[in-house]
């Protein structure tokens, strides 16, 4: 697939604008709300504990008066990624979704939350809470794609995945979106990803697969526990 768009330049612009924190009032007003919206939104649509219908979180808010169901795509990857470590059905309110939105609206918001957030935010929270993280960018990935042992070795080291990707391969202006593949069953499962959560018969193939066809990989994690 030949490349349109500059994988530098996004990158580039997650670093450069993720750095300023929505204000402590901001971040305190937000957390307040959200509470209750979460409480509603986990009794009509978590299902098996993963976020999955991310159209349903209007009545949250993620930075500078943006609804969640815009721009908490990759707070959602991270959310479910923190999920699937977990073992114990009755654990699964450890995790708290408002929690997470305010710890990024302090840092790794981008612009505010007009661009979500950045993906090297969730690769530094991985880190600091003691998983093991490794991430490819595209031209890396589809480096380990092409040897069948390196593209095997990575989906069998990690039991997680994070990936952000073009809506549109083509174009920009079709936004990214962040998603989250866990294991289940011998498949890979894409959670939120706006297609029904589709599984697949291997990593490469769900994340090849998002749109269609139509996306691209801008950046993948994989994840596990040390």
């Amino acid at each position: 697939m030949k490349i349109t768009i500059k994988d530098s330049f996004v990158k580039l612009f997650y670093r450069l604008f993720s750095v300023v924190s929505v204000s402590k009032d901001i971040r305190q007003r937000n957390y307040e709300k959200n509470i209750n919206a979460w409480n509603d939104y986990k009794e009509r649509y978590l299902s098996g504990g993963y976020i999955e219908h991310q159209a349903a979180l209007t009545n949250m808010i993620y930075g500078r008066n943006y609804s969640a169901d815009y721009n908490s795509c990759e707070i959602i990857a991270l959310y479910n990624a923190l999920r699937s470590f977990i073992t114990d059905e009755k654990d699964i309110n450890a995790i708290s979704f408002p929690k997470l939105l305010t710890q990024f609206e302090k840092r790794g918001i981008t612009w505010g939350g007009a661009y979500g957030t950045s993906p090297f935010a969730l690769f530094k929270y991985f880190k600091m809470a003691g998983f093991d993280i490794k991430g490819y960018s595209y031209r890396q990935w589809m480096r380990i794609c092409a040897k069948e042992k390196d593209r095997a070795d990575f989906e069998n080291v990690f039991d997680t995945f994070i990936f952000m990707a073009y809506n549109n391969a083509k174009t920009v202006k079709d936004m990214i979106h962040t998603m989250c593949i866990t294991k289940e069953n011998g498949q890979y499962k894409i959670h939120n990803d706006y297609e029904g959560s589709r599984s697949y018969d291997s990593l490469f193939s769900a994340v090849t697969g998002y749109k269609n066809g139509q996306s691209r990989l801008i950046i993948i994690f994989g994840i596990r526990k040390q």
